[in-house]
């Protein structure tokens, strides 16, 4: 019997949130085909309504079924929806029909299926309350944003994949592509997974470290921002978590809280991790050498900058210049 997958959509779906696990999926079965076996994976689009959904970029997917009358499925797969800032994915998440896809979720899991959600996704999931508790991934820029509204998930942004038992998730839009490869792998094999790769031209992302920016960080919240604006003009001369705060109207121990609530970390990580993404963005786009980019983001020592790039990103100052 095939591997059922139920891939839940929802008007405003990014599109290859839809067609890229489509793909995986239906090279997997040509590939089994041609070896002579019987295809490994039913796929079965299913919406709150049923009927047409309306991808982000205006394609119509015609042939969903009612989330209600899904019936028992292996996996339950959620994309993301595309959304350009909080705002817009607080007026997504409000909606009835999302609301009616994760109750979809929240039943699936109770008759045994295995949920996984890409970017964005795993906010409809996290709705459920299966999340509360395990460690969890998405787009990078909304982490902080998942981190607010979902306090008891441990948020892992860093990571393109998270497997907990049953709840898979997975980073930015694309890193759908690493959930389904590792879906094939695992029911159907690792050589049809290596296959599959090779025949679409996909590679595996471990994480997402080194696509992450603070600049755009996904907050709404006024005093993330204000402390954000005043640190990045600063970045070169230094200053105290003392003055900081004084500078935006705030006690030390208040801006800790905030930084700590919305973003995940204390104020020195937070300026940390500005030095970083400043060092990595004049690191691409100048000629300045080590020495002069570290004076410019307030590293004395360049090997120091190093140490902090290689953490953050998983990749060296030399293979980001190189890779730019």
């Amino acid at each position: 019997m095939p591997h059922t997958i139920a891939l839940l959509v929802a008007d405003g779906v990014t599109d290859a949130g839809v067609a890229v696990p489509l793909d995986v999926f239906r090279t997997a079965n040509a590939v089994a085909r041609r070896a002579g076996h019987a295809p490994r994976f039913r796929v079965v689009l299913a919406s709150a309504r049923g009927g047409t959904v309306r991808t982000a970029g205006g394609l119509h997917l015609p042939a969903t079924v009612p989330a209600a009358r899904l019936g028992r499925v292996d996996t339950v797969v959620v994309p993301g929806l595309w959304v350009e800032d909080p705002a817009a994915l607080a007026a997504r998440l409000a909606r009835p029909d999302l609301a009616v896809l994760a109750a979809a979720v929240a039943r699936a899991h109770r008759r045994g299926a295995e949920i996984t959600a890409a970017c964005c996704g795993a906010f409809v999931v996290a709705a459920t309350g299966l999340l509360d508790g395990r460690r969890a991934t998405t787009t990078w820029w909304l982490a902080a944003e998942l981190r607010r509204r979902h306090p008891a998930i441990e948020v892992v942004e860093r990571e393109a994949l998270v497997v907990e038992p049953r709840l898979i998730t997975a980073g930015a839009v694309f890193a759908v592509a690493d959930l389904a490869l590792h879906l094939v792998t695992r029911i159907a094999g690792p050589e049809l997974a290596r296959q599959c790769a090779q025949v679409l031209l996909l590679d595996r992302h471990p994480s997402q470290a080194p696509y992450m920016a603070r600049r755009t960080l996904a907050t709404d919240d006024p005093m993330v921002r204000a402390a954000e604006r005043w640190a990045r003009a600063r970045l070169a001369e230094g200053f105290t978590i003392a003055r900081w705060a004084r500078a935006i109207g705030a006690s030390p121990r208040t801006l800790a809280r905030r930084l700590t609530t919305v973003v995940g970390v204390n104020p020195i990580g937070f300026v940390h991790q500005l030095r970083v993404e400043t060092a990595i963005h004049l690191l691409e786009t100048s000629r300045l050498s080590m020495a002069q980019i570290s004076a410019r983001v307030g590293y004395a020592d360049a090997n120091t900058l190093r140490r902090l790039v290689r953490r953050a990103t998983g990749v060296t100052l030399r293979g980001l210049r190189q890779r730019a």
